[in-house]
C-alpha cells in the first residue's frame, strides 16, 4: 500500500507530536541495517566519525561502544530528532563523547578532513542535489578515509511502490555508485543486504590520499 504523503513527510524530517513517536520507532524499525552499516564502516578506538542524518541517535551510541579514544559527530536538520537524539543520549553527550549538531548536510559545519570515517544510511532519498551533500562528505573525510552509504534501491519494487516520488528520489544502485565517485570518493565495493523482503545497499567509498603529501 502507498504511504500517505504526510507520513512520507515524516520519514524525511519528523516535527511535531507525531515526529516524536516517528523517531522511537525508526530508532527499531532501521537497528538492522544501521548495525550492517557499522560493521562496513569498521571504526577503531581512535577514529573521528560522523554520521550524516545521524536522527535518534542510537547508530553512534553503539558506536560509542567502540571508540574510545576518538570522536562521535552527528548531524540532523530535523529539530525533533535533534532534540531526541540529545536528551536520548544525554549521558554520552555531557561526557563529551558524541556532539549532536542541528543543521543541513549540504553545508556541514566541520573543517576540512576532520574525519575518519563517515556515514549515512536513509538519507540519500531526500537529497535533490545529491552532489551537494556527497561533495560535502568527501570534503570533511581525510585522505584514506572511510565512507559508507546506505539505501534501499529502485531494485527493491516494493520500496519503490510504497513511497511516493515526490518525496523520496529512488535511485538505483549504478547511479548511487556513480554519484558518489562523481562527488570524489574511489566508489569500492557494493554491498547487499536483506531483511525479510526488504533490500539495502551500501556503497563504500574512499578518499584518496592527498598527491602533495
Amino acid at each position: 500500500m502507498r504511504k500517505p504523503q504526510f507520513i512520507a513527510e515524516q520519514g524525511r524530517k519528523p516535527s511535531g507530536l507525531l515526529g516524536q513517536i516517528v523517531a522511537r520507532v525508526m530508532a527499531k524499525e532501521t537497528a538492522d541495517e544501521n548495525g550492517f552499516a557499522l560493521e562496513l564502516l569498521q571504526p577503531r578506538p581512535e577514529d573521528a566519525v560522523l554520521e550524516i542524518g545521524c536522527g535518534h541517535g542510537e547508530t553512534l551510541a553503539k558506536c560509542a561502544k567502540i571508540i574510545s579514544r576518538g570522536s562521535l559527530c552527528g548531524i540532523d536538520f530535523s529539530p525533533v530528532m535533534h532534540r531526541h537524539a540529545k536528551r536520548r543520549h544525554r549521558r554520552l553527550v555531557a561526557e563529551k563523547r558524541i556532539e549532536f549538531h542541528f543543521g543541513s548536510n549540504d553545508w556541514l559545519p566541520f573543517d576540512d578532513q576532520s574525519f575518519d570515517k563517515v556515514f549515512a544510511v536513509h538519507t540519500i532519498y531526500f537529497w535533490k542535489t545529491p552532489l551537494d551533500h556527497l561533495a560535502e562528505a568527501h570534503r570533511v573525510l581525510k585522505p584514506e578515509g572511510r565512507f559508507v552509504l546506505g539505501f534501499r534501491p529502485a531494485e527493491d519494487a516494493g520500496f519503490r511502490a510504497t513511497y511516493p516520488s515526490e518525496i523520496y528520489y529512488i535511485r538505483p544502485e549504478a547511479e548511487v555508485a556513480k554519484l558518489t565517485r562523481d562527488a570524489g570518493f574511489e566508489a569500492g565495493d557494493l554491498k547487499r543486504h536483506v531483511r525479510g523482503k526488504l533490500q539495502f545497499s551500501f556503497v563504500i567509498g574512499t578518499r584518496a590520499q592527498d598527491k602533495s603529501a
